[in-house]
Parts: structure tokens; sequence; C-alpha cells
């Protein structure tokens, strides 16, 4: 099951409005990538989970490819039950080469040079709580986890990234 759009409500006005959920937690990802706060990688992730994890925002997984890996999942699961445990916000997409080109695309853009993520392995990303106000993306994912995700809706959908 997967997820393009969502409703949500308009600061301005009290009409809802769809959403594309999976083009809100790209701009979310690149915002956070801008700012530093983007963990990436099962082991970097884990270490920053043991850590650290009252200032994790938000747990990114992607599904699971054609090719089968048991430890992946295995450290998947892992991590999801640790983040349900510690009440730390979680989403599933459909694609990791996807959530890779995200993240690729930003350090082509950035104009210092310098990759900030801290590996190319994009098979669990962490999103660290900003140090100001959230961002408008930020908000839409907060409202899009606590509206369908945290629902009980079954199969938990998967966000759909744009390519």
């Amino acid at each position: 099951m997967t997820w393009t759009v969502f409703r949500d409500m308009d600061t301005c006005t009290s009409d809802k409005k769809l959403v594309d959920i999976g083009d809100a937690l790209c701009k979310a990802l690149v915002q956070a990538h801008r700012t530093n706060r983007v963990t990436s990688g099962v082991m970097e992730c884990a270490k920053l989970l043991r850590s650290n994890p009252d200032n994790v925002m938000l747990c990114v997984l992607p599904e699971a490819s054609g090719q089968h890996d048991v430890t992946l999942d295995i450290q998947h699961t892992l991590i999801e039950a640790f983040c349900w445990e510690n009440e730390i916000q979680l989403v599933k997409v459909d694609s990791e080469e996807k959530l890779a080109k995200t993240l690729s695309n930003e350090d082509e853009n950035n104009n210092s040079g310098v990759i900030r993520c801290q590996s190319t392995d994009v098979s669990c990303l962490l999103i660290e709580f900003a140090k100001g106000a959230t961002t408008r993306e930020d908000d839409l994912l907060t409202n899009y986890i606590a509206d369908v995700i945290n629902n009980d809706v079954y199969p938990k959908p998967v966000i759909e990234l744009p390519v």
C-alpha cells in the first residue's frame, strides 16, 4: 500500500488541501541534510539511537528491494521496535534508490562541494530535531504520522517518493 497524497489543514484557511507527502518528505530530508541533521547507515543510526534517542525526530526506512537480505531485515525490525518503544516517528519509503538520489542530488547542488551525509548507505536515515523552529515540511510529516501512521491502518502505508 503506497500513500502519495495527504489532506492537510492550511494554517490560513479552514479548507483542506492535498499535499504530496513524498515531496514533503524529500524537502524535509534536503533541509535536514543542509543543516547536518541527517544520520545515514544502519550502524551510524544505531549509535545515535543508543546515545541520544530523544534528539531523533524521524526514522526513514526503505522497503525491501528485489534482493532479499535477511541481515538487513533483522536490523530494520530491531530499529523499528526501538523507534516504537522510544516513541520516535517512523516512516517507510518505496525505494532505497530514490532515497539515495534525493540525498545525492543535494550533494551535487551543495556549493561548498562537501558531502554532508555520513555514508552512502541509505538503508536507514534518521532526522534530528531542528535547533530552532520547525519547517512546514517537518510539520506536514508530523501531522501525516499522527493521522495516518499512528492510526489503526494496516498494513502501514509506504510513502512513494517522487522520481
